[in-house]
């Protein structure tokens, strides 16, 4: 091998390296609009977690209270941990443990992001560190948030729920027997 060539390879290894492991760079802020918009909640409020052993279950994406959003990450193996933010930052970062579950919080931009497991599904240093790792998602992460999500526009209108009262479904006559 030539020294051009040998120099040639060492250039393209970071590149090659990169390809490889699959890493994908930051969300287009439009797509992320579109897709935020999809599902009803603000961009700015969309985060990602890096926590091994977890997939994004798409279809469990939406809005968390009046103006947060939520996702589940689930495991093969039933494992599950839940994902959310609030955009009035109003949570102390840190972790808490209650019962079986551990919850842990960290403020983001001004966004507090919660992630909660049962104790036996993730451990608190591990939820601790994705907590904190929080971010807004790449083009990859992105793609697997939204993978069930309607294709831009505004939420599905769903035609039963009251404009006022307590948001429950207007049955028609006899409906509930």
């Amino acid at each position: 091998m030539s020294g051009v060539t040998r120099r040639r390879i060492l250039l393209l290894l970071p590149l090659l390296v990169t390809a490889a492991c699959g890493s994908s760079g930051p969300a287009d802020a439009d797509e992320l609009a579109a897709r935020a918009a999809s599902i009803g909640v603000e961009p700015d409020v969309v985060y990602a977690v890096s926590l091994a052993g977890f997939e994004p279950a798409s279809q469990s994406a939406g809005v968390m209270g009046d103006a947060g959003f939520g996702v589940a990450y689930a495991a093969p193996d039933g494992r599950m941990a839940m994902l959310t933010t609030d955009p009035r930052g109003a949570a102390d970062p840190g972790c808490v443990v209650a019962g079986d579950q551990h919850e842990c919080v960290a403020v983001h931009d001004g966004v507090a992001v919660r992630l909660s497991a049962a104790a036996d599904a993730v451990d608190e240093d591990t939820l601790r560190a994705a907590v904190d790792g929080a971010h807004a998602p790449s083009a990859d992460e992105l793609a697997a948030l939204f993978a069930d999500a309607p294709d831009g526009g505004a939420p599905v209108e769903r035609g039963d729920l009251p404009p006022s009262g307590d948001g429950a479904p207007i049955d028609p006559e006899g409906a509930a027997g």
